[in-house]
């Protein structure tokens, strides 16, 4: 029986293998991405940028490393082994931020000079870092997508943000279902919170909670409505619900916010168990879910954020209204279902120059560069020698244009120029190429 003759599909696939055990690993927490992961990740970013400045957000950047005294007061990390601490100058405790609102407000207020009257618009994207229980969703390191609105107080801003993150999911083809509830102001939920704890210590009940509701119970007990164990879930399905608490100008606040994304078509879920895990939110507060490929709904929040209105004044500024959202940017990558259909998306009028000889690549090289100062989309393959295999990926990439360069054209001072679609080249002087395909590329 003769052998059969490899075909390109057989040829051997190379794979890395560790020698020893002693080869450095991935640290538990953390994510590697690569290839449509990476391409993914960066149409995210992209994607990301772009919407900011739609919506009128202006970038800032802050440190990764922030003071501890930042963020005590702020979040919800009653326990600091969740926080990443680093030694400081002098005895200063300085922690990798967990979160970047804080640090936005830190800026603002370190640097603005004519705060009163103004509204701000800031966005940014980065790491954040915490030491979260290891579970499927969870990363110690993530990057935010964070926008802030700083100083008004208005529905329309909540009805801003929860649109500009539809968008953002729509353009991620992600498929999400809006949470919100309203928490109320101080006032209100002062008086819901002691009828909470008393639901709790009702006979039988606190006996039935997890081991962490049972320590927030007395410090933080809103966050029990947001317990993921099935024990708390079910046993808070009888406990009062804070709308019923609702002062009259949130209650006010929360309805002409759900008109205006009514309005807009914006679909949303009343969750009245929705308080989101930070400490410093009064009144609107939402997150964005996955709908999973079953239609069910996940409850690991892609996207999340609300009002707080005091904590600029809590931090030491003045007395400043805010609202803010952020996007985990890992979570959202992951529910991407089909990763290389989003990131292989077309670009128009590409010009692909190709080559044959090392005199042409050095030559090939130096018109790309030529060709991307004058804003060309230009693409080339200069690690390959197969003249046959650039023009196929020229055709993959569905360019308008081919240049190709070899020994006789460096020698002619010529360039052939083809059209991709039709196959037509002709023959070009190389010093005019620039002016003909301005002409070809308008055409």
């Amino acid at each position: 029986m003769p052998r059969r003759k490899k075909a390109v599909s057989d040829a051997p696939v190379i794979r890395v293998t560790r020698k020893n055990d002693k080869l450095p690993t991935r640290l538990l927490g953390m994510k590697d991405f690569s290839y449509f992961e990476q391409a993914c990740f960066d149409f995210a970013l992209s994607k990301a940028h772009h919407l900011a400045r739609v919506y009128g957000f202006k970038s800032i950047k802050t440190p990764i490393l922030e003071s501890f005294d930042l963020y005590k007061k702020t979040v919800r990390f009653e326990n600091e082994k969740e926080i990443y601490n680093v030694d400081g100058d002098k005895g200063e405790k300085a922690v990798l931020r967990p979160e970047i609102t804080q640090g936005i407000i830190r800026s603002y207020l370190e640097n603005n000079q004519e705060i009163e009257n103004k509204v701000a618009r800031l966005y940014s994207i980065g790491p954040v870092f915490r030491r979260e229980k290891l579970q499927s969703g969870y990363y110690r390191e993530s990057t935010q997508f964070d926008l802030e609105v700083i100083g008004a107080r208005k529905p329309m801003i909540e009805a801003l943000l929860i649109a500009l993150a539809s968008n953002f999911f729509s353009d991620m083809q992600v498929e999400v279902q809006l949470q919100i509830n309203s928490i109320g102001d101080l006032a209100c939920r002062k008086e819901y919170c002691a009828k909470l704890v008393n639901f709790y210590k009702e006979r039988g009940k606190k006996s039935k909670l997890c081991t962490a509701c049972k320590n927030n119970l007395p410090k933080n007990c809103l966050s029990l409505l947001d317990c993921k164990q099935e024990s708390c879930v079910k046993l808070r399905e009888g406990a009062p619900q804070i709308a019923d608490f609702l002062s009259e100008a949130s209650r006010d606040y929360f309805t002409k916010t759900l008109e205006i994304l009514d309005e807009l078509k914006i679909n949303y879920n009343f969750n009245p168990y929705l308080v989101r895990g930070l400490n410093y939110y009064n009144d609107i507060v939402f997150e964005f879910w996955p709908i999973n490929k079953d239609g069910s709904v996940g409850n690991l929040a892609l996207a999340g954020g609300g009002r707080y209105d005091n904590l600029i004044e809590n931090l030491g500024g003045p007395s400043l209204p805010a609202s803010g959202l952020a996007f985990g940017l890992e979570r959202i990558v992951s529910r991407v279902r089909d990763k290389a259909a989003l990131t292989n998306q077309e670009e128009s009028d590409i010009v692909f120059i190709a080559q044959l000889g090392d005199q042409a690549k050095l030559k090939a090289l130096q018109l790309s560069n030529e060709l991307l100062a004058l804003n060309f989309n230009v693409r080339q393959s200069l690690i390959t020698d197969s003249l046959k295999e650039q023009l196929e990926e020229a055709v993959k990439l569905k360019a308008k244009v081919c240049l190709i360069l070899g020994k006789k054209e460096i020698m002619d001072g010529t360039i052939l120029m083809r059209d991709i679609d039709s196959g037509a080249q002709e023959t070009i002087v190389f010093k005019k190429v620039k002016e003909r395909l301005a002409k070809k590329m308008s055409s």
